[in-house]
């Protein structure tokens, strides 16, 4: 069976982590003798499909274009892959904000452990993940029949954009479940790369000792095209910004600087 990877996307390019996720859906699907399929939902986002197509070593784009889609909200994107998970061996997303908050929910859809985070590829059933904030790596193996994983960006490296031809098929849509509807999006524009995929990065923790002394590595990552990261030490007090993520490993962060989307619960029904 084929190995499915969910696109992170905002319906007009491809976002970089994207191109991660897929080259630890390769390695997987090498060790399986099966192929990488590419799953993009989201509304008027044909384009972000036709870029996909490209990526070497993907044999399908599945295109599912409705405007239920438009905002990542995952109550609506959980159904789709759900309905989709089904013809595939692995379903993997990128360990970002939007994979975090969709791939759980699919996972307790489907009544299955998720495999979070994972840094390397060691089998089909197999990977490593960090433990303890990162300060011990465990390798986990999985005996779940369809493996729900979210990948770490930076363990891997990018899958090539070009180069490939893979086929764009249309896949029909689940619509709205009717639980949130988008309200609005604040976004926070920078030319600083998202953490989760930069090459470099710059990060501080109590040493810093003040807000203006952390502004310092604002300068420093400018000059280096550096992400900015900050211990959850630091953003807890109110000494740096609370929108820049957490540079530790597996501990729990404040939202992405690159995006916050707020949305209105209209239910309370948990999603099984």
């Amino acid at each position: 069976m084929a190995v499915l990877v969910v696109a992170e996307h905002d319906n007009q390019t491809l976002k970089p982590a994207t191109l991660h996720a897929v080259t630890a859906a390769t390695e997987i699907a090498d060790k399986a003798g099966s192929e990488v399929h590419i799953l993009v939902a989201g509304k008027d986002c044909r384009g972000v499909a036709e870029a996909a197509a490209q990526i070497a070593g993907v044999a399908k784009i599945l295109l599912a274009d409705d405007a239920a889609y438009d905002h990542g909200i995952a109550e609506n994107w959980g159904p789709l892959i759900v309905g989709l998970a089904a013809g595939y061996s692995h379903v993997l997303a990128p360990a970002t904000t939007s994979g975090k908050n969709v791939m759980p929910r699919v996972a307790a859809l489907l009544d299955v452990m998720q495999i979070s985070d994972i840094s390397a590829v060691v089998s089909p059933d197999t990977f490593v993940r960090p433990i303890y904030a990162g300060n011990a790596l465990a390798t986990v193996q999985s005996k779940d029949a369809i493996k729900i994983i979210t990948v770490r960006g930076t363990a891997f490296a990018p899958a090539a954009a070009s180069g490939g031809s893979a086929l764009i098929e249309t896949v029909e849509p689940t619509g709205s479940a009717g639980l949130s509807e988008f309200v609005r999006a604040e976004l926070s524009k920078s030319e600083r790369p998202e953490l989760t995929s930069a090459r470099v990065i710059i990060s501080g923790g109590r040493g810093m000792q003040s807000g203006d002394n952390f502004h310092l590595l604002e300068k420093v990552a400018d000059k280096l095209g550096a992400a900015v990261g900050a211990s959850r030490a630091r953003s807890m007090p109110g000494l740096c910004r609370m929108t820049t993520r957490s540079a530790r490993p597996a501990r729990s962060s404040p939202p992405s600087s690159m995006s916050r989307s707020a949305f209105r619960a209209r239910s309370s029904t948990s999603p099984g």
